[in-house]
């Protein structure tokens, strides 16, 4: 009936939407305009709001980042757009826009879009990273610099080794100094794969609740179903 989220309507809300047509006899018309509302107006800002919230559509909250504090996914729902389908009675919800990478190679936002939405497990290789940016002239990052003083790190200083400090370390060596000597005091040889395991964080969707109140929201909007309460629809699990 209408591709919403992952291809479909889950159960309860196509049956919901289902018996909504059902009991207003709507023609087709009024019934393509109410599931581009729908989606229009009620999944993407429910969607923009999960992502703001950084919090899947069932309430839960995404796994967290592995480092840092900062907002995750927050240029992405803003690429959310409908395709009208009405040849076969149906909307798409989909992705397009952005400036997506994955080493030199460029990216659909829908490809990112589906990693965050499931999860996924990537595959990377030192191969796809050639041609970035050069790092000379960078200051070595505090990342690289407290790597290194984990890594015992020492400089001559005052007629004797010493620890230098944090900001010492990213005064003085370049990102692609401090990442040489990173690689050699840890003593690991390059890698030419590695896997990046990323969590689902999923945005795109909504409760069978919100779906409930979205639709008697829509329907009033058309002109039908006036009286109609969210509570009243039938679909919920």
């Amino acid at each position: 009936m209408a591709t919403i989220v992952n291809g479909e309507l889950n159960k309860s809300q196509l049956q919901a939407l289902k018996q909504a047509l059902k009991d207003v006899e709507m023609p087709r018309a009024k019934r393509q305009r109410l599931l581009w509302r729908i989606a229009k107006r009620g999944i993407i800002p429910a969607s923009k709001r999960n992502a703001r919230n950084q919090m899947a559509p069932d309430g839960s909250a995404w796994a967290p980042r592995k480092r840092g504090r900062r907002k995750m996914l927050r240029q992405l729902p803003k690429l959310l757009k409908v395709r009208e389908m009405p040849e076969i009675e149906a909307v798409r919800i989909y992705l397009q826009g952005g400036n997506y990478r994955n080493g030199t190679r460029r990216m659909p936002a829908g490809t990112i879009g589906a990693i965050h939405q499931d999860g996924a497990t990537i595959t990377a290789r030192a191969a796809s990273y050639k041609g970035q940016p050069s790092q000379d002239g960078k200051t070595a990052t505090r990342r690289q610099a407290k790597r290194l003083r984990d890594l015992g790190y020492r400089v001559w200083w005052n007629g004797k080794y010493v620890k230098p400090a944090v900001s010492y370390i990213t005064a003085e060596l370049s990102m692609k100094k401090a990442g040489f000597l990173i690689k050699k005091l840890s003593r690991k040889e390059s890698k030419q794969t590695w896997s990046i395991d990323l969590p689902s964080r999923a945005f795109l969707g909504v409760s069978d609740e919100e779906f409930n109140k979205i639709l008697a929201r829509q329907l009033q909007g058309i002109g039908f179903g006036w009286d109609v309460k969210a509570q009243d629809i039938k679909g919920n699990l």
